[in-house]
């Protein structure tokens, strides 16, 4: 006698199920493994690109030429938008003279000094018109007016013949350890040549930017708003960090709570005024990095 059966219908169901439930804990654990793998990217990704712009301004910096003729500039210059009817901003600017034979690619024969320009400048082209970005100039010493002179590098820059480093920013800065005032941190710091003073110990750089989907799809606001207004909710794609500041339109606010239920504890920041905005408007959550760029010889000024 065949002692055998099949499985009950009971059995089936309770089977089904528990395959059912194994199925969805599986597929959560490979789409949790995924955001994290793709949330890993897109910080490697931009990462990446900071430490490569970061190794280029190095280099320049290195080659810094710290005898009497040397001469640095840190300061800040009136960028006109690329879009008519949109005020004037002011953004960072720092111009310095090298020596050639440590940058080939500005001066092949290694005989010359050269000037070296690196500013921030409005891009010349995007749905935000406060979206800005790196850029590096150089020029033979004695090729023309030289950059010390700020018309002549606003004509350079108006050229548009320089390496665009890093795109996608929104705030950018530099600061220079002020020799003058024992160090101290500076936005504005001027050394002409044969003054009797150190150049700066270190330059620090700070950039917030957005790329991906956060600049091309960016996080909208879920209703219009007031210029009072603190709580809001957006919608869209999270950041992979949440940003202490954010940018609507030409209003830089303050972020509080947990996306995407946001707070705006501090309005109109960072010169900027408190205003209403529609429903629907993007907001910029930046990324933020920054760089400490020690100057060779401690900035000492070569006798």
């Amino acid at each position: 006698m065949n002692s055998r059966r099949g499985m009950t219908l009971l059995e089936v169901t309770l089977a089904l199920g528990l395959l059912a439930v194994l199925s969805v804990f599986v597929m959560q654990v490979i789409n949790s493994v995924t955001d994290l793998w793709s949330s890993g990217e897109r910080r490697g990704r931009g990462d990446l690109v900071f430490a490569t712009a970061v190794e280029r301004f190095r280099g320049d910096l290195g080659a810094l030429h710290r005898g009497r003729r040397g001469w640095f500039i840190l300061d800040t210059y009136i960028a006109e938008p690329e879009e008519e009817g949109q005020p004037a901003w002011r953004l960072p600017r720092l111009r310095f003279l090298a020596e050639g034979a440590a940058l080939p690619d500005l001066d092949p024969s290694g005989r010359h000094g050269v000037e070296v320009m690196w500013v921030v400048e409005p891009e010349r082209s995007g749905t935000n018109n406060r979206l800005s970005r790196l850029v590096r100039y150089g020029q033979i010493e004695g090729d023309g007016v030289g950059l010390r002179d700020g018309g002549q590098a606003e004509r350079l820059r108006r050229q548009g013949d320089g390496l665009v480093v890093l795109d996608g920013l929104l705030w950018a800065e530099f600061h220079a350890a002020d020799p003058i005032r024992g160090g101290a941190l500076s936005e504005r710091l001027r050394i002409e040549p044969n003054m009797p003073v150190d150049f700066p110990s270190r330059i620090e750089l700070l950039v917030e930017g957005v790329s991906g989907a956060l600049r091309a799809r960016p996080p909208v606001l879920d209703d219009e708003i007031s210029a009072e207004t603190i709580n809001i909710r957006v919608r869209g794609t999270a950041p992979l960090e949440q940003p202490a500041y954010a940018l609507i339109e030409r209003e830089w606010v303050q972020l509080g709570g947990n996306f995407p239920q946001l707070t705006l504890p501090q309005r109109g920041i960072r010169d900027s005024i408190p205003m209403p905005h529609a429903a629907r408007t993007p907001i910029y959550m930046p990324e933020s990095h920054q760089a400490v760029n020690p100057l060779p010889g401690q900035g000492r000024r070569q006798k």
